[in-house]
């Protein structure tokens, strides 16, 4: 799912204005939680990277706006909801 953000980051050292964000697994889940040592906003923060494809740090970057946008279609993947597919 492509999100376009509002405000471009980098990522992997590219700037970037929208990002691609996969369905996710369990395999992620296992191994973001296992990073996040219990740690609930650094377990999400692991999950969004790893569908990303980056480093964790480099979402520090997000605007806040940029990534309620990113939870709102992590969810919507994750539930499975209709339409999850077209991003805003």
């Amino acid at each position: 799912m492509k999100i376009k953000l509002k405000t471009p980051i980098d990522l992997n050292g590219v700037k970037v204005d929208q990002i691609t964000l996969r369905e996710p697994t369990v395999g992620d889940q296992i191994t973001a939680r296992r990073l996040a040592n219990g740690d609930d906003a650094q377990f999400e923060l692991n999950m969004f990277a790893s569908l990303v494809g980056c480093a964790p740090e480099d979402l520090h970057a997000l605007s806040l706006s940029d990534y309620k946008v990113m939870q709102k279609h992590y969810f919507r993947l994750v539930n499975g909801d209709e339409g999850a597919e077209s991003a805003a």
